[in-house]
């Protein structure tokens, strides 16, 4: 392959790097790996969740705010005394945080060794909700939202 071949190729890879995380831009998640539902879930009845939808949805947590005005907010998958299970073929592989529509952060999860949880300390002054989304690698990613 001639160098200019090369940086062509190269240069189109970029690119299309490029436009690729563009397009996840102000998405409330853009996982790209094909082998996890990324389908966006809601309940059917948000005031009734069904067993399966308790099992799945983020339970969100406030907790005591620290002396520099950090917020501890926990997030846990499962509600109702129904908590996710960690196997090898059925896991919460992501949580992430929103305060405000403004990503606050990810934990990417690992099947067996790790439970549907994560903990952030975040300054809420003058935030109106917080929402979290939580991945299921087997049934998509679910929402819950607080208001503050």
């Amino acid at each position: 392959m001639k160098r200019r071949e090369a940086i062509k190729i190269t240069a189109l890879a970029t690119l299309g790097m490029a436009v690729s995380a563009e397009a996840c831009v102000g998405k409330q998640t853009c996982q790209t790996d094909t082998s996890k539902n990324r389908i966006m879930m809601k309940p059917k009845d948000a005031k009734n969740l069904t067993k399966g939808e308790l099992k799945h949805t983020p339970q969100i947590t406030l907790g005591s705010k620290d002396a520099n005005g950090y917020t501890l907010v926990e997030i846990t998958v499962g509600q109702g005394g129904i908590i996710h299970p960690s196997t090898k073929g059925h896991w919460i592989d992501f949580i992430s945080l929103y305060v405000d529509k403004k990503l606050v952060g990810t934990t990417e999860l690992e099947a067996e060794i790790s439970r549907g949880a994560a903990a952030f300390r975040v300054k809420l002054d003058g935030a109106k909700y917080i929402t979290s989304n939580a991945g299921c690698n087997l049934h998509g990613i679910w929402t819950s939202t607080i208001e503050l």
